[in-house]
Order: structure tokens, then sequence, then C-alpha cells
């Protein structure tokens, strides 16, 4: 990932919403916003959009859905991401510091990230971390428990195996 240092405008260019990026972070509560709502149309767009070089929308999805819904221009950053997965990556570890997503909702998150990861050809993922590890970032990921007898016991926590 590395900041390009492209920025376009909303009147310049126009973004791509992928559906698989828009839904991979849970959605904003209504408080949350008609909050970022009411911030937007007091004090304009602030924060640049992130984009990739084929101006998918990386980060940003709400503030640009409400600006073109109020017609508020904006700025758009784009980022260099080897491939979708790590843009993806990039999203979520960014997320992770500005919502309150619990525990639950990043497992289930990283969860969702991991077909694609696994899928991944083995050389490109020779210096990445495995899987396991990248959940290791998440602080609880819920695995079930390798005791047979007790298939409905689950077991939390990143040390699980």
């Amino acid at each position: 990932m590395k900041n390009t240092g492209i920025i376009y405008s909303s009147t310049e260019r126009t973004p791509v919403v992928l559906p698989e990026m828009a839904e991979l972070l849970p959605p904003l509560s209504e408080e949350q916003l008609g909050a970022l709502e009411t911030d937007l149309l007091k004090n304009g767009c602030y924060t640049s959009i992130i984009v990739n070089e084929d101006l998918v929308v990386i980060d940003g999805h709400n503030r640009k859905s409400l600006c073109d819904k109020h017609g508020l221009p904006y700025q758009m950053l784009v980022f260099a991401f080897d491939d979708l997965l790590e843009a993806k990556q990039w999203a979520l570890d960014t997320q992770k510091g500005r919502r309150n997503l619990d525990k639950w909702e990043l497992g289930k998150i990283a969860l969702k990230l991991k077909p694609e990861i696994e899928a991944r050809p083995r050389q490109t993922r020779v210096r990445e971390l495995t899987f396991r590890q990248h959940c290791r970032k998440v602080p609880f990921l819920l695995t079930p428990a390798k005791n047979w007898q007790t298939p409905l016991a689950w077991v939390s926590g990143p040390w699980a195996k």
C-alpha cells in the first residue's frame, strides 16, 4: 500500500463503489450516520475519500453517499494497493481505530477475508502473515473447540488452536 499523492475532486472524476467493499464493515448506526450528516452539512467534507488507482472507493463510503445526496464536493486521495484483498485489509485496519467495533464484529470481518487470503497463490503469500497470524491482530476470534464430544463448545481467543 502506498499513498500516490494524487488527489482528484468529485467535480473532476466519479469514483466507483463496489458492493464487496461497501459491505465489508457493519453499517453505521442511525445516530452515527445522523452525526456524520450534520457534520458534513456544517463543515463540508474535510476528510478525503480514499480510492485505489481504478477509482474504487476503499474508505469513505458513508461520506461519499452523504456528499452525493446533498451535492457536496469532496476530494479523493489515490492509494496504490497490490490487489483488492490488500485494500480490504487496509480498510479494516484503518476502521478499527475509528469505530467502536466489538471483538465479535472484528472476528466476523476477519472470517469474511479468510477465503480470499487462503485462495491467494502461495508465492504471493510467502512474506505475508498466515490467516491465523492475521486474525491474532483481532483480539478475540471465536473458533470451534477441537473436542468432538462437545460440538457446541466454542473456545474464545486467538490462542485457540
